[in-house]
């Protein structure tokens, strides 16, 4: 049986991590109108707080606040709660915090972040098969991702955050209304940087993905509008 697999047009999510916030407030200039997403991390929320969030947010732009809670679940939903002000499109949370924590979460998120798409980390794209061995890991990274991966689905986890080269195995094996955002993405040519496990704007696009997270390409490009506009053009293409 051949399964068919219809690409869509995933959207670009920029990863906004930068050293201050002057520079923060020049890339997001740079990049112009066509930039619709924007990820905030852990380095940007700690240094700038919600007052960063409130501006992207304000400029016409959606917010992917990339915190990746992990804690007990009693903490992990306090600190939901505390975010329901933000103007916030998704939200991370690690999936090795465990069904009991992601329920919980799930719940707090119907109450307080209504709007918010909530997704689970699976493996960081910085780790390979060795990292995980080291940590005591003992199934491969893919065993490891679908397993993190079903967990949170069933513990009602909107949406996947993986590494492009798992996208294809998670897009067979759960619902069609998951959302895939994959960071690790290199257009033709760019630098590997620290991530492991990585692939282009259209072959993730091929793979199934909903949304691509891309940093340094654009970060550290001298015409980031022009950067991004490429990319884009990978995709389409």
């Amino acid at each position: 049986m051949i399964r068919i697999v219809i690409s869509k047009t995933p959207e670009v999510i920029l990863a906004l991590d930068v050293d201050n916030r002057q520079e923060a407030q020049k890339i997001l200039h740079a990049t112009g109108e066509k930039l619709k997403w924007v990820k905030v991390g852990l380095q940007s929320y700690l240094r700038d707080g919600p007052d960063l969030v409130h501006t992207i947010a304000d400029s016409g732009k959606k917010v992917f606040l990339d915190l990746k809670l992990h804690d007990i679940p009693n903490t992990m939903a306090k600190a939901m709660e505390s975010l329901a002000t933000l103007p916030i499109g998704m939200l991370t949370l690690h999936a090795n915090a465990g069904e009991e924590a992601l329920l919980l979460c799930s719940d707090i998120g119907k109450s307080f972040l209504p709007d918010t798409l909530l997704l689970a980390v699976t493996v960081l794209t910085s780790m390979d098969q060795r990292a995980l061995q080291s940590i005591g890991v003992k199934s491969s990274v893919i065993e490891q991702v679908e397993r993190l991966a079903i967990l949170s689905v069933k513990s009602q986890m909107g949406g996947i955050v993986c590494s492009p080269q798992e996208l294809i195995h998670l897009r067979a094996k759960l619902p069609n209304d998951t959302r895939l955002i994959t960071p690790g993405i290199r257009p033709t040519g760019s630098a590997i940087g620290d991530q492991k496990r990585i692939m282009t704007p259209s072959l993730a696009r091929d793979a199934g993905a909903d949304y691509l997270v891309i940093g340094r390409p654009i970060l550290a490009a001298n015409d980031p509008a022009q950067a991004l506009e490429n990319i884009l053009g990978e995709i389409r293409n």
